[in-house]
């Protein structure tokens, strides 16, 4: 067994070439038969593992990014829920002189406040995993040492925040505006 390193990683395809034809000459075999002289690249195998795991954290993006669509429809939902159930309440304050930010402030505060809530239980889920996994035994198990322990990323948590918030935004403020259009004389009728 040869174990070879050169001066930089990039060259380490050169160096390997280099080897194959001394070696070739010295013993006989032709330096560009692969199946003579067998060779192990780390820097190839470094290489394709970053992009395993690059693939991996794009994978799990579209499912948070997924997730959080999923969240965005299912509060849109219960607001147009409240909304409805709410339409004879808000004709009659419309009937009595509220103006159109009166009826969808208070709806879209709602919808974000259902969305504050659902962020939060999911962030101290996810620092609960993170805690937890973070105390698993990682000595002997090459997997578990390669990927290390977890942390919890601060840029992608603000980043994850600001979408929550327009997410909740979004969900609250359709509901409202539907809302605040709707005709009072219609809603005092409405069952």
């Amino acid at each position: 067994m040869l174990i070879i390193k050169p001066d930089h990683p990039a060259r380490m395809k050169a160096v390997l070439e280099e080897v194959n034809k001394v070696l070739g000459t010295q013993y006989g075999f032709d330096p560009a038969d692969k199946r003579v002289f067998g060779t192990w690249d780390i820097v190839e195998s470094l290489k394709s593992l970053r992009n395993t795991i690059t693939g991996l954290k794009i994978f799990l993006g579209i499912i948070g990014a997924l997730t959080l669509i999923i969240g965005g429809v299912g509060v849109a939902n219960i607001m147009y829920a409240v909304v409805k159930e709410r339409t004879k309440e808000i004709g009659v304050k419309m009937a009595l002189g509220a103006r159109s930010t009166w009826i969808t402030g208070p709806v879209v505060l709602e919808g974000m406040l259902y969305t504050l809530t659902g962020g939060t239980i999911g962030l101290l889920m996810a620092m609960g995993a993170i805690i937890l996994l973070g105390h698993l035994p990682t000595e002997g198990n090459q997997a578990l040492e390669m990927l290390g322990k977890p942390t919890l990323s601060i840029p992608i948590g603000i980043v994850s925040a600001l979408i929550l918030g327009i997410v909740g935004l979004a969900a609250g403020y359709f509901p409202a505006r539907r809302a605040a259009s709707i005709n009072p004389a219609e809603t005092l009728r409405y069952e």
